[in-house]
């Protein structure tokens, strides 16, 4: 992990392993849902139990017009949304322009190793 990162860039990189994990966790969850439906596979250090669930679900399209079009069984909630967008042009650090020198005359010194 890099330390010296502004905030937005973590985020994007963390977002970028997150996603990785993500399909390879899909992946793995296939090889065992795939394998039969219920079933324990062992491992070293962990077991993998599936199980089949069973819940039940609003079927929204059975749901009559006047139901859903009517306001009063809805209600409205908001939430941030943070967004990760990538840059045109990347940014200099803090401090530094591509038109200013780099380095401030008065606090300067030149060190020659020979």
């Amino acid at each position: 992990m890099l330390r010296n990162q502004l905030p937005a860039d973590e985020l994007a990189h963390i977002r970028d392993e997150i996603r990785a994990l993500r399909v390879r966790e899909a992946e793995l969850r296939q090889c065992f849902t795939d394998e039969c439906n219920q079933g324990v596979f062992e491992g070293c250090d962990y077991d993998v139990v599936v199980q089949l669930h069973k819940r039940r679900v609003l079927k929204k399209s059975s749901l009559p017009p006047e139901i859903l079009n009517n306001p009063c069984f809805f209600e409205e909630k908001t939430a941030p949304v943070v967004r990760v967008v990538p840059r045109k042009e990347p940014r200099l650090p803090l401090g530094f322009s591509e038109s200013a020198p780099p380095f401030n005359d008065e606090n300067f010194e030149v060190i020659e190793l020979f």
